[in-house]
């Protein structure tokens, strides 16, 4: 019985998660928007590199969802080989992903925005830094 509540569930989620995607697909016209040059004209003319295909962004986003559902099931599963994955593993990995988005994310907005590539991946070490700094002194604070 609770492996059809749980099916039903992710059947759900997943139609939720489409219907939300397709909702947001057809809000407007959001990939004709192009933004004003930053000052001095040094604004970024839109690429036709194929990283700015949505299909492939769509593409990617599923499949790492997908990885990191079915890791999760593996973890929790019954599996002989998932007891070789340790939780600590896990969000070892979940937290360097994280992280890199930040990073990777902070410096390439930079970079549209007109920085120069080295005060993009300044701006990018500073974020990094300051949640490093946050993070141990919310730890200090809450003394873990």
């Amino acid at each position: 019985m609770a492996e059809t509540a749980y099916l039903a569930s992710a059947l759900v989620t997943g139609a939720l998660l489409l219907a939300v995607w397709a909702l947001v697909a057809r809000l407007a016209d959001w990939r004709r928007y192009d933004p004003a040059p930053a000052e001095g004209g040094r604004g970024r003319t839109r690429s036709t590199d194929s990283g700015d295909s949505v299909g492939a962004w769509a593409a990617g986003f599923f499949l790492l969802a997908l990885v990191a559902g079915g890791g999760a099931v593996l973890l929790v599963s019954d599996a002989a080989f998932a007891a070789a994955i340790d939780w600590v593993a896990l969000v070892v990995v979940f937290a360097a992903l994280v992280v890199g988005f930040l990073l990777w994310g902070t410096y390439s907005s930079a970079r549209f925005r007109g920085l120069r590539s080295a005060r993009a991946a300044l701006l990018s070490a500073w974020l990094f830094g300051s949640l490093f700094v946050a993070g141990v002194a919310a730890k200090l604070v809450l003394g873990g």
